[in-house]
């Protein structure tokens, strides 16, 4: 068995819709589609998202391609960045990149990124047992 780590490609970027029901650009949704036909995807049997819009629209559309069910839940969701909303691009990059660079502080009150990287653990386990 292999993992499959994709995250999602380009997405609507929309201040006025909460960041985590973005969905995918039709750029983003053309890249997705050519991405499906390649045999690594060919040969999933699993697919695990997060219950962000964009990442559910990817997987369904690998999942269409390759037939494997699709699990999902709130374990796998990105790091909590409610407290600033939308931000622009460039000040949003600037975030993460603090984000990652001080992964046991806040960027301007977004979660840590030690919780949702320590939350990955245990859903793992259950959805690749004797893996991890």
């Amino acid at each position: 068995m292999y993992a499959l780590y994709v995250t999602h490609p380009e997405v609507v970027i929309d201040p006025n819709v909460a960041t985590p029901r973005w969905g995918l650009s039709s750029v983003g949704r053309a890249r997705a589609e050519r991405f499906a036909n390649h045999p690594l995807v060919l040969a999933l049997t699993r697919l695990v998202s997060s219950t962000e819009t964009k990442a559910l629209e990817l997987a369904a559309i690998l999942a269409a391609r390759c037939k494997a069910p699709v699990d999902s839940g709130d374990k796998f969701d990105e790091n909590d960045r409610r407290s600033t909303g939308f931000v622009p691009t460039a000040r949003f990059e600037a975030l993460a990149d603090a984000m990652f660079a001080h992964p046991d502080e806040s960027a301007e009150g977004w979660e840590t990124k030690a919780p949702p990287s320590a939350g990955w653990s245990a859903p793992s386990k259950r959805c690749w047992p004797g893996t991890m």
